[in-house]
């Protein structure tokens, strides 16, 4: 004798097609069950346009490097061509974030010595992010993490600044 579905399947499909799918639920479950979904979705208009540039600067970049790669013995794997970009969205981001294209300027994403700013030094209006990294010995020194933490590379810088205002 041969049986086209096992004896599980048969099981499944008629206990969840009869009891589960082919049941309708009440006006009062459909609500219960949809109304955490926002209906009216807020997307903002340039959203839509922004992928789209996005979208065109990738495959651009892709093809470029699909070509580079069509004239060196196909090395890399197509596969990997589209990751390429990665590295050049990771710099371009910490450009944004430390303000420098200088990678010797993004020393506060690994290490550093967090101390909190006295209460009369606080960032504000006179004292600004510009005149402490200046005070205490620029960019490849200090760092202004925000209004209330400064952050120094070396312990000896932390520990001075430290014993001067505190």
């Amino acid at each position: 004798m041969n049986f086209p579905w096992s004896v599980t399947t048969r099981y499944i499909n008629s206990y969840a097609g009869a009891n589960y799918f082919s049941m309708k639920m009440s006006q009062q479950q459909r609500r219960r069950m949809y109304s955490h979904h926002d209906r009216d979705v807020d997307v903002d208009e340039d959203f839509w346009p922004m992928i789209g540039v996005l979208g065109t600067f990738w495959f651009i970049w892709t093809a470029l490097i699909h070509f580079l790669d069509w004239l060196s013995f196909d090395v890399v794997p197509l596969w990997a061509e589209p990751l390429t970009v990665i590295p050049f969205v990771v710099c371009l981001i910490l450009f944004q974030v430390f303000d420098s294209a200088n990678p010797l300027h993004w020393w506060p994403l690994m290490w550093g010595y967090k101390v909190r700013l006295p209460d009369d030094y606080l960032v504000n209006v006179y004292n600004t992010e510009d005149r402490i990294i200046e005070k205490h010995g620029g960019k490849i020194n200090v760092c202004v993490l925000d209004h209330e933490y400064i952050k120094f590379r070396r312990k000896k810088d932390a520990v001075i600044f430290g014993l001067r205002y505190f």
